[in-house]
């Protein structure tokens, strides 16, 4: 199609491409945040594709506090046809509408994260730092989009079973051992009290799936243990005696590669 034709496709299927790549801290997607916005030390890099990587591409985007990425859910499972998924919100119990839902498992795996633009990099190469990510390491972007607050905020909108932000674990619910937090500050070199930070923003949300009630992998208390791959860390996690809190048992630096 030429540049400035109106499409006519209809139902026809078409083709997109990615414009840039995200760098993010998650290796995988157990531990990303359910929502963009949600855990501000959550921050990535938007790596413009070499054709896309010109400064006047972003000329104009300084001005916006926030912008909008389209992404590709380029790590889930193939849609499988299913008209209705069981929302995380829901107790992994309900069902709803695929469309009534921002599940990846969806016809076209598109994502949609509202970040902070932290700044516009053009050395070595252009990328926008954002904070907020909400996306898995590798994650394709197929747009940049600036954050309109005018029209795209909208205080009277409703939500109902989706509307409220979902629980946060007081800061002193979780527990990570002075010896395993100087680990991460340590290991993490000039990022390391971030690293730090990030992880503990993370265990106070709830990061495990509600609907796995199995008692696989459980201690002798009862407490499974659950682990995430963030930052370049393995960290390993369970509830406290008092089920009140969350407390790090495990922190494993992972050996670097070159794969990026």
């Amino acid at each position: 199609m030429k540049p400035g034709t109106a499409s006519v496709l209809s139902d026809q299927s078409f083709g997109v491409r990615p414009v840039a790549r995200l760098r993010t801290p998650f290796a995988d997607k157990f531990g990303v945040p359910r929502q963009s916005g949600l855990v501000e030390e959550a921050e990535g890099r938007v790596e413009f594709l070499p054709e896309f990587a010109r400064e006047d591409f972003v000329r104009g985007l300084d001005a916006f506090s926030h912008v909008w990425l389209v992404t590709w859910f380029h790590r889930s499972a193939e849609w499988t046809g299913a008209a209705t998924v069981r929302p995380p919100r829901l107790g992994g119990n309900d069902r709803v509408g695929v469309f009534a839902s921002r599940s990846p498992n969806r016809p076209n795996a598109l994502g949609l994260s509202l970040v902070r633009l932290l700044a516009i990099e053009t050395s070595p190469a252009l990328a926008l730092r954002v904070a907020g990510i909400d996306a898995v390491d590798g994650t394709p972007v197929l747009d940049v989009k600036p954050y309109l607050p005018w029209c795209e905020a909208l205080p009277t909108a409703r939500a109902d079973w989706a509307g409220g932000a979902p629980c946060v674990r007081e800061a002193e619910a979780v527990s990570i051992p002075p010896p395993i937090a100087e680990r991460l500050v340590h290991g993490s070199g000039p990022e390391g009290i971030r690293t730090l930070e990030l992880v503990r923003h993370l265990l106070r949300l709830d990061l495990q799936p509600a609907y796995q009630r199995s008692d696989a992998g459980a201690d002798a208390g009862g407490r499974r243990t659950w682990g995430m791959t963030v930052a370049g860390w393995n960290i390993r996690w369970r509830a406290t005696e008092d089920g009140r809190g969350v407390e790090v048992v495990e922190a494993d630096q992972l050996r670097m590669t070159n794969d990026k």
